[in-house]
């Protein structure tokens, strides 16, 4: 009900007010993840991972912004350098996908899958695991996987261990 709240979750929707667009919808779900943190014994890590795009003349049509709001959880084995990603996608979008001002509920596609992977955050902070398990919202789904194609990119560039990726979308149905 809170990620419908906030109106639109375009990517290319307003990032500064607090009650609307993708800005309010991203640092609802770091909230989220902060608070999760506090019963983490400090393993629990969150912030917002952005980039700055150009407009590509499809998708976006203006400088973006790009923002995955992610939340690490420390491994406990040392020696353990895997990686586990849960994901879903913060973004929704009309049937335009540069619509950044109507209402799009995206309670489906893809506020429950959002859902999961906040879910996911508060109940297996609780617990130990020996590899490391990332949990994030990307940006961008719906302008062409762009938040994911940052993420991927980064995990490239910094020779991550990924051992397997869940993505939830559409969960609600």
């Amino acid at each position: 009900k809170t990620m419908v709240s906030f109106g639109t979750r375009n990517t290319l929707s307003i990032q500064t007010d607090s009650r609307r667009g993708i800005g309010a919808a991203r640092n609802w779900v770091l909230g989220k993840f902060n608070e999760f943190a506090k019963q983490a014994n400090g393993r629990l890590s969150s912030f917002i991972d952005t980039t700055t795009l150009q407009p590509d003349g499809k998708r976006v049509d203006v400088v973006l912004l790009l923002g995955n709001v992610v939340a690490t959880l420390k491994g406990t084995d040392p020696n353990d350098n895997r990686i586990f990603i849960i994901s879903g996608h913060l973004d929704n979008m009309r049937s335009s996908p540069i619509d950044r001002i109507g209402d799009a509920p995206g309670a489906n596609d893809d506020a429950s899958g959002t859902a999961a992977v906040i879910e996911c955050a508060r109940i297996m902070s609780k617990h130990n695991f020996p590899a490391t398990i990332i949990f994030v919202a990307v940006s961008g789904e719906e302008q062409g996987l762009l938040g994911s194609n940052f993420m991927s990119e980064k995990a490239k560039k910094e020779n991550w261990n990924i051992e397997a990726v869940l993505n939830n979308d559409i969960m609600g149905s």
